[in-house]
């Protein structure tokens, strides 16, 4: 028996695929990988019986549940291979508790958003404007204050009713990272309570030319949604490309009460990765990825009248990147990320408010940004990174009202914030000395940044013009009074975040670790200068908010043993000058001195809140062939000046699975999703009564056929169709029960 020994290091992180060269086929051979987590060491191994794939499974760590394909080749000299470092979020540059989805966890079940994937992690809860439209909330912070990635690249759009996190296709994706507190040491402003990276899935060079690939169907009985998509990727030694594209269409979903009008979605999306390392030590990689959607209902929310029809009529995301890695540069200097990218968002709205009027708000956000980042390995205990960003966000927005006021059409230009950018320039270092070997670490960091906040003024209208229905080119422009609701204007802020961690271990399987951080974030343009009129409750912006800050800790404990883990986490996040909208009065003049007032929701600072809580996670492999998984999470948030609820706070929540594996065949799990009641309410919030789902899914393993593949997915949701509300989505004004029973099948075929 021949035996292969592998360094690898990571933190909480699903390994990349990784190719081992044999000198001939290696049956019955023994796989030994040994890898670190926060300085700790663990030891598994997996055995292989065919000689062309060897599936790795981790015994000693029950987080990951992905199996990592070994390619093995015939006839081909042994290459070594040395240290790898795994690149990304969860890289190690943080020990802020973090979450992680796998490829495997996507594939097996039928999420519709990647926030229904992310709302079974710990201290993650789904928010709902419709079906295709959602986010997440971490730790009772909303979408304001986290910090959407792909593949590190800002995702950035209008933070009102935007479902920027559906623009992602989640069957392009290698696995979703979360950071679970403030992030800003390392992102900048935005990253205040968390940040969501997306990682789009990437090949690996291989010696010789290869291909390989897979289609998969798929159908939902609660929403009639098909799905389908492709992947096709070449690889070589020095290059590789890979395409990728999906389709999906959904019809209205189905509660246990009936089906939800106007919650139907389209949506397609294709993407282009390609790698070249024709230098050792050296790579080029790119990446594009195009996303739309159209005919996305919204079926309801407080921004609208409760007869409004809404939908997206078109949704559009753009991404480009390209990126320069050097590898072993010097002794000291391990690796150099240089990186450049742009990307597009546009949205087009239809707001049919009743038979005489409709609404049509559309924007355009464009955020393009240049990285440095490089790490350092001075020994092995002490290592630092240090890095510089620049990013710009150009906003432009417009929106048209239509009147039919029986003999004309009174056509209204609106502006709902002002064309406005928004630039950042940030240095950031992270340094990370383990003092004592195997038993403590000290990580710390800093983050400094200057930002500056333009923008033109608004008018409110712009103009407005009238036609007849017989003669509709024939306009009549009208010289109207303005209201002049933001004056052009000009900011410039300094920022600074930091951080410190502790980390300890008194045995090999155990970890300790206090995180302390400040955490900063300046209001984003739209809370700056919406003016968000949907013909519902008026939403408008605040020029003169203040930027957020905070205090961020978080004391963990984890055990890791051989078939037992458990991590628990408890935290403290204190926040002054937080934004949040309140009840008020709008006042507004026109250009002849009218005065209007309005009732609206006004972006206001709140002196001080603080957000207390605690997690749980617990894995149990019982044996071969059972294992359990539960976690728990809870969140209280308070105004402390006031002394009431917070708004928008999640309930106590958390999920039980109980899955069963048989070699080789199959996979097959039972869940429940559950969440208390949520009576600690913000006022003007209704609770909500707490709710327990029960669901199941079984998945195949891989059916060979010589080079290819089939493979099947099944399962049910919400088996016993349950009626419930989502707490976080009756908040938003959006009184509608979540779906009902479904049933979903899903077929692969791959080579």
């Amino acid at each position: 028996m021949r035996q292969v020994s592998v360094i690898i290091k990571f933190n909480l992180v699903t390994l990349r695929r990784f190719v081992i060269f044999t000198e001939k086929s290696m049956k019955n051979f023994t796989f030994l990988l040994l890898f670190s987590v926060f300085g700790g060491e663990l030891l598994c191994h997996a055995s292989g019986e065919q000689a062309n794939i060897i599936s790795l499974k981790n015994d000693s760590l029950l987080f990951s549940s992905d199996q990592i394909e070994l390619d093995v080749f015939d006839s081909i000299p042994e290459k070594n291979i040395k240290e790898v470092v795994v690149y990304g979020i969860s890289s190690g540059r943080l020990t802020f508790p973090l979450s992680l989805v796998s490829k495997t966890s996507l594939l097996n079940s039928s999420f519709t958003t990647p926030a229904d994937a992310l709302q079974r992690e710990t201290g993650i809860f789904m928010s709902r404007d419709g079906i295709w439209a959602t986010s997440v909330n971490i730790r009772g912070l909303s979408e304001q204050r986290l910090l959407f990635l792909v593949d590190e690249d800002r995702l950035l759009t209008a933070t009102d009713i935007a479902a920027a996190l559906s623009t992602v296709d989640m069957n392009a994706l290698e696995r979703i990272e979360v950071i679970k507190g403030a992030g800003s040491v390392l992102y900048g402003t935005g990253a205040m309570g968390g940040v969501v990276n997306f990682v789009i899935e990437r090949p690996a060079f291989t010696p010789f030319l290869e291909s390989h690939g897979n289609i998969h169907s798929s159908f939902n009985s609660s929403n009639q949604l098909w799905s389908n998509h492709a992947k096709l990727q070449l690889t070589n030694r020095q290059w590789y490309l890979s395409l990728n594209g999906s389709y999906r269409t959904a019809d209205n979903i189905r509660t246990p009460e009936g089906k939800i009008p106007n919650s139907q979605f389209n949506d397609a999306s294709w993407g282009m990765q390609a790698g070249m390392s024709s230098v050792a030590n050296q790579e080029l990689l790119v990446n594009y990825q195009h996303f739309e959607a159209w005919n996305v209902g919204l079926p309801g929310g407080s921004a609208f009248p409760p007869t409004a029809t809404v939908r997206y009529k078109n949704v559009q995301r753009n991404l480009f990147d390209a990126e320069y890695v050097f590898y072993e540069i010097t002794d000291y200097l391990k690796q150099l990320r240089l990186k450049a990218y742009t990307q597009n968002i546009s949205r087009d709205v239809e707001n049919i408010v009743n038979t005489s009027t409709a609404i049509f708000p559309s924007s355009n956000n464009i955020t393009s940004g240049i990285k440095a980042v490089g790490d350092w390995e001075f020994t092995a205990y002490h290592k630092l990174t240090l890095g510089t960003e620049g990013w710009l966000r150009d906003a432009k927005t417009s929106r048209i009202k239509k009147v039919n006021s029986g003999t004309q059409i009174n056509v209204f230009g609106e502006q709902p914030t002002p064309n406005a950018q928004v630039q950042d320039m940030g240095i950031f270092a992270q340094y990370s000395w383990e003092f004592s070997p195997r038993y403590w670490m000290l990580d710390a960091g800093i983050r400094l940044d200057y930002m500056k906040t333009t923008n033109d003024s608004a008018f409110q209208p712009v103009y407005k013009y009238s036609y007849f229905p017989e003669n509709p080119s024939m306009r009549i422009y009208e010289d109207i009074p303005r209201s002049l609701l933001f004056k052009a204007d000009e900011k410039n802020e300094f920022s600074y975040s930091a951080h410190i961690d502790l980390i300890y271990h008194p045995t090999r399987r155990q970890m300790l670790a206090l995180s302390v951080s400040n955490s900063y974030r300046a209001p984003s343009l739209e809370e700056l200068f919406k003016y968000i009129d949907q013909a519902g409750t008026l939403r408008v912006g605040n020029p003169d908010l203040r930027p957020e800050k905070g205090f961020f800790s978080n004391f963990s404990y984890t055990l890791s043993e051989d078939h037992f883990y458990i991590k628990t986490d408890l935290f403290a996040n204190y926040l002054f000058d937080l934004i949040a909208e309140q009840h008020g009065t709008y006042t507004y003049q026109d250009e002849k001195g009218k005065v209007t007032q309005r009732e609206a929701l006004i972006n206001t600072n709140i002196d001080k809140a603080l957000f207390l809580g605690g997690e749980m996670e617990l894995q149990w492999k019982i044996n071969p062939v059972f294992s359990v998984l539960a976690n728990l999470s809870y969140t209280q948030g308070r105004n402390i000046d006031k002394d009431t609820f917070l708004p928008q706070i999640p309930p106590m929540h958390g999920l039980f699975s109980v899955n069963y594996h048989q070699k080789e065949l199959f996979d097959a799990s039972v869940s429940a999703l559950w969440a208390a009641k949520q009576g600690k309410v913000a006022p003007g919030e209704n609770p909500t009564n707490g709710h327990l789902i029960f669901n199941a899914d079984l998945h195949t393993e891989k059916f060979r056929i010589n080079r290819n593949y089939l493979r099947f997915f099944a399962g049910a949701e919400n088996i016993f169709d349950k009626a419930y509300y989502n707490h976080l989505s009756t908040t938003r004004g959006v009184l509608r029960l979540e779906p009902g029973r479904n049933i979903y099948v899903k077929a692969e075929l791959g080579w």
